[in-house]
Formats: C-alpha cells, sequence, structure tokens
C-alpha cells in the first residue's frame, strides 16, 4: 500500500510487515521497493506471488486487471476453500469476508448504475 509514497519512510514501511508468512525472509528486501516492478522482480521466486504479476487480459482482450483485483480475487478462492474444511473456526471467518466482498459488489452496482456507467456493471468480483 505504500508504493510510490516518499513521505513514509523504510522503516516505518519495515514495521507494517507482520512477522508471519511465507515473505518474512525477504521483509527487509520489500521494504526498499518504490515501484510495481521491483517488487514483481523481489517476488518472482515465490510461485504464488509471481502469477499474480502475468499479464492478464480481461474481457475485451485490451485491459489489464489491476494488482488490487487480482489479490481480491485470490481471495475469495481461499475463502471460498475454507468452506470445503471442517472442524475449524475459519468457516466463520471466510464467510464473513465473502460476505463483505458481496456488499462491495452490491455497493459498486449501485455506484455504477448512478453515475450511469451501466458498462462498467459487469466488473464486480465474482464470488461464484
Amino acid at each position: 500500500n505504500t508504493i510510490g509514497m516518499p513521505d513514509i519512510h523504510q522503516s516505518d514501511r519495515r514495521k507494517l510487515f507482520p512477522n508471519l508468512g511465507v515473505l518474512v525472509d525477504i521483509q527487509d528486501d520489500l521494504a526498499l521497493v518504490e515501484d510495481e516492478d521491483q517488487l514483481k522482480d523481489r517476488l518472482k521466486r515465490f510461485p504464488e506471488y509471481a502469477e499474480l504479476f502475468e499479464d492478464t487480459r480481461g474481457m475485451d482482450g485490451t485491459t489489464n486487471k489491476s494488482l488490487e483485483r487480482k489479490f481480491v480475487e485470490r481471495s475469495v478462492a481461499m475463502y471460498k476453500d475454507a468452506m470445503t474444511r471442517q472442524f475449524q473456526y475459519g468457516v466463520f471467518y471466510a464467510w464473513i469476508k465473502l460476505k463483505e466482498i458481496e456488499i462491495s459488489n452490491i455497493q459498486w452496482i449501485a455506484d455504477c448504475i448512478t453515475q450511469s456507467m451501466k458498462s462498467r456493471v459487469h466488473e464486480y468480483v465474482s464470488i461464484n
């Protein structure tokens, strides 16, 4: 979230990272990143994150999906996968997060209708 923000120092950016997960070993390198290309370079040894930077074309073949959109779609897949597990509390968390995304989709559709941008209504994040 802080890429390209010159007012946030690298040491402050480093404090934003959690102390768990796959990327713990390279968090110091990630704190030095200034643009999306540098981030792509740092993450290419992690296949699950490197695939997010692949050039994904939209439905019309001309527009690229944003990195944020790819992360949201990945999280939807993870939340849906959590619903297949038994005997754990992650199901409740996943259900709440999927409901938040559903509400966000409804807000997106309502905003598109209000702003007379009906051609963009289909750009919501699919949960199916």
